[in-house]
C-alpha cells in the first residue's frame, strides 16, 4: 500500500489525491440528489457509486501500470472519505450511510470493473477520457429524469405474531391501548429508529381516534373497525419521522427523515386457541420511498417487525398478568 500513495513516475496522480476528486464529487452529488432533487432513487444509489468506480478507474490509469488490488483499496478510502464528509456536513447521519455501504460498495466495485473494460476495449486514450466524462456529466440529468417521473412505491404488508397465555376477552383490555412501555428498545430500535411508547384512544368503535406515541411524536389514527376480542383495525393519517440520526457534528435533519416512510394501515387480530391462550396477529401496510426496492425492503420490514416485537410483547406482558390477577 505504500507504493500505492507514494507512486514513482510516470505515476503523475497520488493515491490521496484521487480519493480526495472522487469523495469530493460524490458529497456533491448526494448533496444535489438530496437537497435539490428531493429523491432517493437508483440514481443515487447506484448511478452515483457506479460514476466513482469508473472516476476510480480513469484517474488511475492515467500513467499507471493496472493492478486490481489498488482500485479496490481506492474505493474502501474514497468510500471513507465520502462518509466523514458527509457527516462533517451534518447531510446524513451514521446509521443510514452504515446501511447503504453495502450496495454502495458493491455498485463502485462495478464501476471500476466498467471503467476498466472501457480501457480494454477502447485503446484511444482521448475517446476514453470522453467517455468518462460523459459518465461524470449524465449523472445530474439523470437524476432530475429520475425526479420528475418517480417511481410509485408499493404498499407493503408485515405480518408479526405472539402466543399469549391469556383468554382474547383479557387481550382485548390492552388492544385499543395500552400504557406507556417502560423497556428500553432493543436490537434495531437502539439505532435511533421510532420505536412506540404507548397508545392512547378517545372513545370506542368505529371513528375513534387513537394515538400511537412513538419517539419521535404522535401517530394519529382512525378505527376503521372494531370487534371486541376478535379485531381492531385502523387508518394511519400522519407519519412522524422515521427516526433520530446520530451523528457526531451535530443534529442532522436529512431530507428522507420524514415522508419517505409512511405508515397507511393497521390491524390486531386476535385467535383463540385451545387451553384459553390467544394468538395476537400485528399487521402494518406501509409504504417507504427509497429505491431499489430490493435493497431497502428487507431493511424496513425488519424494522417493522421488531416494532411489532415490542407492542405485542408488551400486551402480552399486561394480559397475562390480567389473567392471572382474576384467577
Amino acid at each position: 500500500m505504500s507504493s500505492l500513495f507514494s507512486p514513482p513516475p510516470p505515476r503523475p496522480l497520488h493515491g490521496w489525491l484521487i480519493c480526495f476528486i472522487v469523495s469530493s464529487l460524490a458529497t456533491v452529488a448526494v448533496v444535489y440528489a438530496t437537497e435539490e432533487f428531493k429523491h432517493y432513487g437508483y440514481t443515487l444509489f447506484i448511478g452515483v457509486p457506479v460514476t466513482m468506480g469508473i472516476l476510480i478507474s480513469a484517474l488511475y490509469q492515467h500513467g499507471r501500470e493496472w493492478k486490481w488490488e489498488q482500485p479496490f483499496v481506492l474505493t474502501w478510502v474514497s468510500m471513507a472519505l465520502t462518509a466523514a464528509l458527509l457527516l462533517l456536513c451534518k447531510i446524513e447521519g451514521f446509521v443510514c450511510i452504515l446501511m447503504a455501504a453495502v450496495l454502495v460498495a458493491a455498485m463502485t466495485l462495478a464501476g471500476i470493473v466498467i471503467g476498466w473494460t472501457i480501457m480494454a476495449i477502447v485503446r484511444n486514450r482521448s475517446r476514453r477520457n470522453q467517455l468518462h466524462c460523459v459518465a461524470v456529466l449524465c449523472l445530474p440529468l439523470a437524476m432530475k429524469w429520475e425526479a420528475s417521473a418517480p417511481p410509485i412505491p408499493p404498499l407493503l404488508e408485515q405480518t408479526t405474531s405472539i402466543e399469549v397465555s391469556a383468554s382474547p376477552e383479557d387481550v382485548w383490555k390492552f388492544i385499543p391501548s395500552f400504557p406507556a412501555i417502560e423497556t428500553p428498545p432493543t436490537g434495531w430500535l437502539t439505532s435511533g429508529v421510532a420505536y412506540p411508547i404507548a397508545s392512547e384512544i378517545d372513545g370506542s368503535g368505529v371513528g375513534a381516534t387513537r394515538r400511537c406515541v412513538i419517539s419521535t411524536g404522535a401517530m394519529p389514527e382512525v378505527v376503521t373497525a372494531w370487534e371486541p376480542g376478535k379485531r381492531l383495525e385502523f387508518d394511519v393519517l400522519e407519519t412522524p419521522p422515521a427516526m433520530v440520526e446520530s451523528n457526531p457534528f451535530g443534529e442532522v435533519h436529512a431530507t428522507h427523515l420524514e415522508g419517505y416512510f409512511e405508515a397507511r394501515r393497521g390491524r390486531f387480530l386476535l385467535i383463540a386457541l385451545p387451553g384459553g391462550k390467544t394468538r395476537i396477529e400485528g399487521t402494518s401496510w406501509f409504504v417507504h420511498d427509497l429505491w431499489p426496492q430490493w435493497y431497502w425492503e428487507p431493511v424496513t420490514r425488519h424494522t417493522v417487525s421488531q416494532i411489532h416485537q415490542r407492542v405485542l410483547t408488551h400486551i402480552k406482558t399486561l394480559s397475562e398478568k390480567a389473567a392471572n390477577s382474576t384467577r
